[in-house]
């Protein structure tokens, strides 16, 4: 009985550790176009996973919010590690929300500080709230 459920166990320990390795390996498969590597040359190393919809492949990433003004988001796009590698500005559409901790939030209400999901269409360079929504305009960009 105790054998069992030491088995049991490690199954459960190790599912996460395994679903993290698939995620990561969808990063690494992803070709990313010249234009987008041109503009985000971390996409590949900041990857968290890979998502398809509509026919496009939108890979995930997490932006950390540093200011929220009438002209538009700031964000530090991160790595992996929570390390900023990228400062964009954008100007989110109308109805985008974004996804902050799993909840809808309008980018209007963002506060400093917050960590939001952003997606990149593998194909070509801009952002999006969610793979279903319209990409952002992007009003500028600077490598970190």
């Amino acid at each position: 009985m105790k054998s069992h459920w030491g088995v049991a166990c490690f199954a459960l320990l190790a599912m996460p550790a395994l679903a993290l390795a698939a995620d990561r390996q969808g990063c690494d498969k992803v070709n990313f176009s010249a234009d987008v590597l041109a503009k985000f040359p971390n996409a590949q190393a900041a990857c968290l996973d890979v998502k398809e919809k509509n026919g496009g492949i939108y890979v995930h990433y997490r932006a950390d919010v540093v200011a929220v003004d009438k002209d538009g988001v700031t964000v530090h796009m991160i790595n992996r590690d929570g390390k900023a590698i990228s400062k964009v500005k954008f100007v989110p559409t109308a109805d985008a929300l974004a996804r902050v901790d799993g909840k809808d939030t309008k980018f209007g209400d963002l506060k400093k500080g917050a960590i939001l999901d952003l997606y990149i269409e593998h194909s070509k360079w801009g952002l999006y709230a969610s793979p279903d929504s319209k990409m952002m305009t992007i009003l500028s960009r600077e490598q970190l």
